[in-house]
C-alpha cells in the first residue's frame, strides 16, 4: 500500500512538470517554425500580441478557465497548447508508473522530452531536427554506461535496428515502383533511434500502435486519402505505450506458441 501511494505521489508531480515541459516545448517549437528565436522574450497572445501574465500560464487549467480563448482579445489559442501540455503530463506520469523510483526513470524522462520536441517540430515544420534526434540517440548512449549495461544490451539494439532497416528496404522499394513518396527520412531515423532504447518486440508493438493511432487521428480529423500527414508524433506515443504499457500484451502474445 505505501508503495501505491509513493507511485501515485510520483506520477502526480511527474504529470505537473511533463504539463509545465510540454506548454514550454510549445512555445519553444513553435517560434523555431516561425523563424524566431525560441528561447528569447516573453509569452504573448498571438493575435493581439499582449504579453500574458503568469495567470494565463498555468499549463491546462489556463485554457480550460478561458475556454481556450485569450482573455484580452477573445481569439481562439491554439490547440496544440493544450495537446502539448497534456501529452507532456500523460508521457511522464506513465514513466513515473512504469518505472517508479529507479534510475531507469531518469532515462525515459529525457526520452519523453526529446520525443515531446521532436512531435511538436513535425507537427509545425513536418521535419524532425537532426540535432534533436542526435540527442535522443546521445541520452541512450549515456544512460547505458550509467545503468552499467554491457553486450546483452548492446545485441538487443542491433537485433531491434532489423525493424527499421527492414522498413526501410520495404519504403525504398514500394516508393521506386509506386513513384510517390510513401515515409519520411526522418521518420526512419527516429526508429533506428528508437531501436536503441527498444527490443525488436517492443519496436515492432511500437511501429504497430504508431499506425493505429495514426490512421484513427486521421479519420476522427476528417483527412482525406492520400493526405500528407506527419508520422513522428504518432511514432513517439507508439514507443512511449510500447515501454509503458506494452509488456503484458507481448507477454500474452509470446504465450500463445
Amino acid at each position: 500500500m505505501d508503495t501505491q501511494i509513493w507511485t501515485l505521489y510520483l506520477c502526480f508531480w511527474l504529470a505537473v512538470l511533463g504539463a509545465v515541459l510540454g506548454s514550454f516545448l510549445d512555445c519553444a517549437v513553435s517560434r523555431w517554425a516561425e523563424g524566431r528565436p525560441p528561447f528569447r522574450g516573453r509569452s504573448r497572445c498571438g493575435a493581439c500580441g499582449r504579453v500574458l501574465g503568469a495567470g494565463d500560464l498555468i499549463p491546462v487549467f489556463s485554457f480550460l478557465l478561458r475556454r481556450g480563448r485569450c482573455r484580452y482579445c477573445g481569439e481562439r489559442i491554439p490547440a496544440d497548447c493544450l495537446a502539448a501540455e497534456l501529452a507532456g503530463a500523460l508521457a511522464l506520469a506513465c514513466a513515473g508508473r512504469r518505472f517508479g523510483f529507479t534510475p531507469e526513470l531518469g532515462q525515459w524522462l529525457a526520452a519523453a522530452v526529446l520525443l515531446l520536441a521532436l512531435s511538436l517540430a513535425d507537427g509545425f515544420r513536418r521535419v524532425l531536427p537532426d540535432r534533436l534526434l542526435v540527442l535522443l540517440a546521445a541520452n541512450r548512449a549515456a544512460w547505458f554506461f550509467i545503468l552499467g549495461q554491457g553486450v546483452r544490451e548492446a545485441l538487443d539494439a542491433a537485433a531491434a535496428c532489423a525493424v527499421p532497416a527492414a522498413l526501410l528496404a520495404l519504403v525504398l522499394l514500394f516508393e521506386r515502383l509506386s513513384g510517390r513518396e510513401l515515409m519520411g527520412g526522418g521518420d526512419i531515423k527516429l526508429l533506428f533511434v528508437l531501436a536503441l532504447y527498444l527490443d525488436w518486440a517492443e519496436l515492432l508493438l511500437a511501429l504497430l500502435a504508431a499506425c493505429l493511432l495514426g490512421l484513427a487521428w486521421a479519420a476522427l480529423a476528417g483527412k482525406r486519402r492520400g493526405a500528407a500527414v506527419p508520422f513522428g508524433p504518432f511514432l513517439a506515443a507508439g514507443a512511449m505505450t510500447a515501454v509503458c504499457f506494452g509488456g503484458p500484451v507481448l507477454n500474452w502474445y509470446f504465450g500463445l506458441f
